[in-house]
C-alpha cells in the first residue's frame, strides 16, 4: 500500500505537468483563412454569436464582382463552428443577399434578454445614404424578420462598425440596446450634389468628412428606437478638429459606459451615466493609426482591447499602417491598460475590424488580416496568454528610397534607381499613409522617364509599387521599358487596380535589359510610384 506522502507527490507531480501542458497550449492559433477569389474580390467585417444547440455563427460580409470596395456589391455569408472556433463549415450560406443600392456590410449579433437574435447591418445606398437595419429570429437563425431600420433621419451616412451592438445588463438602464454610431452628411438640405461626384470631391463645407459621433438606443427590445442627445466631434490639443469615426462601447462594472472611436492618431475615448443619451467630451487615449479598435468584457471582469498599438511602432515608419495587431488588459475599466503586445506583426499586412467573441477559457477573433481589407482571418486566442507579458518591443527598419528627398513638384530628380524626369504632366514627392513616393499628377496624359545609370536587367532593379491615387475612372498605368530605340510595354495596372493600397510593379519580362523606363499614367488623380523595398519587422506573435 502506498503511503499518503507518496500518492500526495504523484499528484503534486500529475498537478504539476498539466499545468506544464496547459501552458504550452495557451497560445494563439488559427483556425480559418477567408481569402479573396474570382468574383469573389473581399471578405470581410463579421461578428460571432452562441447559438442555443452548442455551435458558433460567425457572419460576415462577403463582396461580389470586381474590385470589394466599401461600396460595391456585397452578400451577407454565414460559416458555422462545432467544436468552439476550432474548425468551421467549408462553404458559405448566404444569409442575406445584397438588398442596398450599393450593398450591406457590417454585421453585429447580439443575444437579447428575451431569448431572441439581434442581426445588425449597414445598407449603403448611396455615398450619401447609410443606415443601419436589424433583423430578429426567434428560432436560432433559421428564419427572420423583415429589415427595419434603426435611424430614421434623412440625410446621413450612418456608420456602425461590425460587432458593436450591445445591450445593457445591469442598473437603471438595464435592457437598453446600445448602437454606437458615427455620422457623416451634407452640410445643409438645399446642397445638391453634382452628376458623377463623390462625397470626397466636394467642397469641405458641403461635406463632413471628419464625422461625429453618437448613438442610437431602444428600451423595448428594438421596437422602437430614438438618438441620443449628445453629438461629439473631436479636437486636438491644439484645438483642431480632426476626424471621430467608428465607435464602440462597452458597460462599465459601475453601470456607466465608455466609448471609444477612432481619430488620426488612435481612440479617443468618452463616457455616459446616463445608459448613452448624452457623452462627456472625448478625450485621446490609446496611440495607433486611423483604425477601428474593439473592446470586450472578459470572464473574470477585465477588459480585453484590440487595436493597431502605435507604441510599438517608430515614429518614421508608422504612416497609418493597420499593423500590429495587438492585445491589451485593463483591470479597472479602461483607465489604464496592461501587458501590451502584438499579435499580429506583418508589416504588409492590414489588421483591423476585428469580431471578438468570448467564451470561458478563450476569445475567438476575426479580423481581416491581409491585402488590405481582401482577406479575413479567424484565431483562437486562450485567455491566459492575454496575461502574459510581450516580448521587449524591438524592430528593424530599412528606410524607403524616396525617404528623405525634399518634398514638392519636381522635373528632374536624383534619387534610387535612377534620375526622373517630368516628360509630360506634373509630379511632385508626397508623403502619403503609406510612406513617402512620387506623385504623377492627374492630367490626360502624365509621363516620367528613369534613367538607370547603367543597363540592367528589370528583374534586378530595386522594387517598385504602385498606388492609385483616387476612385475617379479611367485609371491606366503603363511601365515601358526602352529597348534597340523602341518602348516595350512591361506592366500595366488598369481600372481593376484599387485605391489606398501598392500594388507591385510585376515585370512581363523580367530578363529585358533596359537603361530607360517610361511610367504614363492616365487618370483624374494620377498615381503614386512607390518604394516596394522597405523592410520593417516587429515582434509578434505571427509575423507571416
Amino acid at each position: 500500500m502506498k503511503s499518503p506522502f507518496f500518492c500526495h507527490m504523484f499528484w503534486c507531480m500529475l498537478s504539476t505537468a498539466a499545468m506544464a501542458v496547459a501552458a504550452a497550449e495557451a497560445v494563439p492559433h488559427r483556425c480559418l483563412e477567408l481569402p479573396p477569389g474570382e468574383g469573389n474580390p473581399r471578405n470581410s467585417e463579421g461578428a460571432f454569436l452562441a447559438l442555443k444547440d452548442g455551435r458558433i455563427l460567425y457572419i460576415y460580409s462577403r463582396y461580389n464582382g470586381k474590385a470589394g470596395d466599401d461600396a460595391d456589391p456585397a452578400d451577407l455569408a454565414a460559416r458555422y463552428s462545432s467544436d468552439g472556433g476550432e474548425t468551421w463549415t467549408q462553404k458559405d450560406e448566404i444569409v442575406v443577399k445584397n438588398e442596398g443600392g450599393m450593398n450591406v456590410m457590417s454585421v453585429s449579433l447580439l443575444r437579447l434578454m428575451d431569448g431572441r437574435i439581434a442581426f445588425f447591418y449597414l445598407r449603403t445606398n448611396t455615398y450619401y445614404e447609410e443606415l443601419p437595419y436589424v433583423r430578429y429570429s426567434s428560432d436560432e437563425g433559421v428564419t427572420w424578420t423583415e429589415p427595419a431600420p434603426c435611424v430614421l433621419e434623412p440625410n446621413g451616412y450612418y456608420v456602425m462598425n461590425n460587432d458593436r451592438a450591445i445591450q445593457l445588463q445591469s442598473g437603471p438602464f438595464k435592457g437598453r440596446i446600445i448602437l454606437p454610431l458615427a455620422r457623416h452628411a451634407l452640410n445643409s438640405d438645399e446642397i445638391t450634389v453634382p452628376e458623377g461626384k463623390y462625397p470626397w470631391d466636394l467642397p469641405d463645407n458641403h461635406w463632413d468628412i471628419l464625422g461625429v459621433v453618437t448613438s442610437a438606443y431602444s428600451d423595448d427590445n428594438g421596437a422602437t428606437w430614438r438618438m441620443a442627445k449628445s453629438v461629439l466631434a473631436a479636437f486636438d490639443d491644439n484645438g483642431e478638429r480632426v476626424n471621430a469615426q467608428e465607435p464602440g462601447v462597452v458597460e462599465r462594472k459601475d453601470g456607466s459606459l465608455l466609448m471609444f472611436f477612432r481619430s488620426r492618431d488612435g481612440q479617443f475615448f468618452s463616457t455616459s451615466n446616463d445608459g448613452g443619451d448624452t457623452w462627456t467630451a472625448p478625450v485621446y487615449t490609446l496611440h495607433g493609426p486611423c483604425a477601428p479598435c474593439s473592446m470586450k468584457r472578459l470572464p473574470n471582469g477585465d477588459l480585453v482591447a484590440i487595436w493597431n498599438d502605435y507604441d510599438a511602432v517608430p515614429e518614421e515608419s508608422r504612416d497609418q499602417r493597420r499593423t500590429p495587431l495587438s492585445t491589451a488588459i485593463s483591470t479597472d475599466d479602461g483607465k489604464t491598460w496592461l501587458h501590451t503586445k502584438a499579435l499580429e506583426g506583418n508589416f504588409h499586412g492590414c489588421y483591423c475590424y476585428t469580431a471578438i467573441h468570448v467564451m470561458e477559457d478563450s476569445l475567438l477573433l476575426g479580423y481581416c488580416a491581409l491585402n488590405w481589407l481582401t482577406h479575413s482571418r479567424i484565431t483562437k486566442v486562450p485567455i491566459a496568454y492575454l496575461y502574459t507579458d510581450g516580448p521587449e518591443k524591438r524592430y528593424d527598419t530599412t528606410p524607403g528610397c524616396y525617404d528623405k528627398l525634399p518634398q514638392g513638384p519636381f522635373t528632374t530628380l536624383e534619387a534610387v534607381p535612377g534620375t526622373w524626369t517630368v516628360t509630360s504632366g506634373a509630379a511632385e514627392v508626397i508623403s502619403f499613409t503609406r510612406g513617402t513616393g512620387l506623385h504623377l499628377q492627374g492630367g490626360d496624359n502624365v509621363t516620367v522617364e528613369l534613367t538607370l545609370p547603367k543597363a540592367t536587367r528589370l528583374a534586378d532593379l530595386p522594387p517598385m509599387g504602385l498606388e492609385r491615387y483616387t476612385k475617379t475612372p479611367p485609371y491606366t498605368v503603363t511601365v515601358e521599358a526602352m529597348k534597340d530605340g523602341e518602348w516595350t510595354a512591361v506592366c500595366v495596372h488598369g481600372d481593376g487596380v484599387k485605391t489606398a493600397r501598392q500594388e507591385p510593379v510585376k515585370w512581363s519580362q523580367p530578363d529585358m535589359v533596359t537603361n530607360k523606363l517610361r511610367f504614363r499614367c492616365t487618370s483624374a488623380g494620377g498615381t503614386i510610384i512607390c518604394d516596394g523595398n522597405q523592410k520593417f519587422f516587429l515582434v509578434s506573435y505571427f509575423k507571416d
